[in-house]
């Protein structure tokens, strides 16, 4: 009884806090921010920290912290006007950095507006960055082109800004936030894992704290490997020919652009495969720019070319959540700090990342130690997928969608000399609804039909399984492998969702389409390599045991010579399956997996439609 009155407290408590968060801000009572700029007749600084930062794709999202503009603050030159909570360190000696570098593999390249937020070490840090466009463009070069970087940059520093650490939370955040929180205490767990992956979706891993503003004028090569000699002599003289090149595009000045030029440098050019130039606020860059042209423009253009932060939950707590109860707060700073994990998670592309390994994957972030290895040929018996219904009146028609056949067997099973390994056991829930009515009468005499709308959940488990060989198979006993897609995915043999020719569908979860043929001469010229599923929730047999548990006895990984390439996220359950190594692997580099991950859970209308229609008893 005590549990349920707090519960009952805490959501009138919550309901309150999100209409106080709802309701229309009233005028600042002092003054705002054009009553500000009418003052001090000073433009704005619009470099500011307290955004959302998705730290995969490197971008800008929703804005975290609330900034205001009651008290008319300046930074401290007077130049620009900034919101109450914001201060401002001014390089008074507006420092310009001219440097050339090497960049000899994609592993290390570091982003020329974020290299500082991309160094926060946590458990992922590794594919911080990975995602943006930037490094996708340097990663395909680098491998395709069988190239190296080189990146020459003049960065003018004006201002350091950044955030005062008792600043209050955005309103729009600050809403998201209590509506998680109240699905936290109402026991309603999956809706808050899904409005936490919204969360992220909206405003991104971390929050930025600091900025350093100011503009940055960026050339970045790309020059054939062989170019590079493994001597400092021979580095020293790339360095300077880059930077030549560089000084050709921005006159710096011409005495210099002279007398640096060489023979080497023209082999420099002659070696240059890709060149990119950037001009990152200041002077919008032109060929023939000069640097002291582009420099006087930098006070009325000033963006970020750096920043620093911190994880999103980290602004999650008691003091920027005041209506809340400490523990309400831990558990949804969790809850955000999880979802956080999952995208992390979703995005991390294990493989070998040596490119000169024939074992090689391009799409791989994360080195797992498979450059090592040769292939091993494995058969494929085929899947089945079981279904049980659980409760609700449509069970038989949810397991129909949901049922598979193993066609080799004409049933649920596996065929001789394959065993089941159980690769997901998830449950699914669908409404319907129908129209109930009856005749309500007074006095027996005057009638009217009243109907309402009956909503019904029903609710299903299913099991998920593939064949894998326990013992010798007879000689093309078991399918090929053509490739797999979901709606949310092609298959990488045809580039569309569907199968080679000669292939035939078999489903798995409720999203997964395996092509599959027992068509060995007409069907082998599609046939890939095939080496098991595995998911978080079981390994791979065929990708060794490890110390695990009995139900989950092998490692969640592919066999030496495969990589590993994802079949779909089913409710925030990844789904892996192994080919052999380079096969799925070429073309562009794959964009980073969105949340939410999690289904939303199939709920009931809160208010029951009642339709009425007048009519006299007979």
């Amino acid at each position: 009884m005590v549990w349920v009155l707090r519960v009952v407290l805490l959501a009138q408590a919550l309901a309150t806090a999100v209409a106080e968060v709802e309701r229309p801000q009233e005028p600042l009572s002092s003054v705002g921010f054009q009553d500000c700029k009418k003052t001090l007749k000073l433009p704005s600084l619009e470099v500011l920290p307290g955004g959302g930062w998705d730290n995969l794709r490197n971008l800008d999202m929703g804005r975290v912290i609330d900034l205001s503009y009651s008290l008319c603050k300046t930074t401290e030159d007077g130049s620009y006007i900034i919101p109450d909570d914001i201060f401002t360190i001014p390089r008074k000696q507006s420092n310009l950095d001219i440097n050339s570098e090497i960049i000899e593999s994609w592993k290390d390249y570091k982003s020329v507006t974020s290299a500082s937020i991309n160094l926060e070490l946590s458990l992922f840090s590794a594919i911080n960055g990975k995602f943006s466009y930037d490094f996708h463009q340097a990663k395909t070069h680098q491998v395709q082109d069988k190239a190296v970087t080189t990146r020459v940059q003049v960065r003018n520093l004006v201002y350091t800004v950044k955030i005062d650490p008792g600043a209050g939370l955005d309103k729009g955040f600050k809403k998201q936030l209590l509506t998680i929180a109240s699905h936290l205490e109402n026991n309603q767990t999956r809706m808050a894992d899904f409005l936490s992956e919204v969360l992220v979706l909206n405003y991104g891993t971390h929050t930025i704290t600091s900025v350093d503003a100011g503009a940055s004028l960026v050339q970045e090569d790309q020059i054939k490997a062989t170019f590079l000699k493994d001597s400092w002599a021979m580095r020293s003289s790339i360095t300077a020919s880059a930077a030549v090149a560089f000084h050709s595009i921005v006159n710096v000045k011409a005495e210099e652009s002279q007398g640096t030029s060489s023979a080497f440098t023209k082999q420099y050019l002659e070696n240059r495969t890709n060149s990119r130039v950037e001009s990152i606020g200041g002077t919008p860059f032109y060929p023939g720019i000069t640097l002291k042209t582009w420099q006087e423009g930098i006070s009325n253009q000033l963006v970020a070319i750096d920043r620093s932060g911190l994880p999103l939950y980290f602004f999650i707590s008691p003091s920027t959540l005041p209506e809340l109860p400490s523990p309400t707060v831990k558990k949804l700073a969790k809850r955000v700090e999880m979802a956080i994990h999952r995208y992390y998670t979703f995005n991390t592309y294990p493989g070998c990342t040596d490119a000169t390994s024939p074992n090689f994957n391009f799409h791989a972030n994360a080195d797992d130690g498979s450059c090592a290895g040769t292939m091993t040929n494995f058969t494929f018996g085929g899947v089945f997928q079981e279904c049980t219904g659980l409760a609700g009146p449509d069970t038989n028609e949810l397991c129909r969608v949901l049922e598979q056949k193993n066609p080799l067997t004409g049933a649920f099973s596996c065929p001789t000399s394959y065993s089941p390994v159980l690769l997901g056991m998830q449950e699914r829930e669908e409404g319907h609804s129908h129209l109930e009515c009856h005749n309500k009468c007074t006095l027996g005499i005057f009638c009217h039909r009243m109907c309402r709308d009956v909503f019904w959940l029903s609710r299903v488990q299913f099991r998920a399984y593939w064949c894998v060989a326990s013992g010798p198979v007879p000689p093309d006993s078991g399918y090929l492998f053509g490739g797999l897609f979901s709606s949310r995915s092609v298959n990488p043999l045809t580039g569309a969702q569907s199968c080679p020719s000669r292939y035939f569908l078999l489903k798995l979860f409720d999203d997964l389409r395996l092509c599959v043929s027992q068509d060995y001469e007409g069907g082998s010229r599609y046939a890939v390599p095939f080496g098991g599923f595995f998911s978080c929730q079981t390994g791979n047999p065929l990708g060794g045991q490890h110390q695990g548990t009995a139900e989950d006895p092998y490692a969640k990984r592919c066999p030496t010579g495969f990589s590993q390439h994802l079949a779909l996220i089913s409710d925030s359950c990844q789904v892996e399956y192994c080919v052999q190594a380079g096969v799925f692997t070429a073309g562009s580099l794959p964009p980073a997996r969105l949340p939410p991950f999690t289904r939303p859970p199939a709920n009931l209308p809160a208010v029951d439609t009642v339709l009425r229609e007048k009519q006299m008893a007979e």
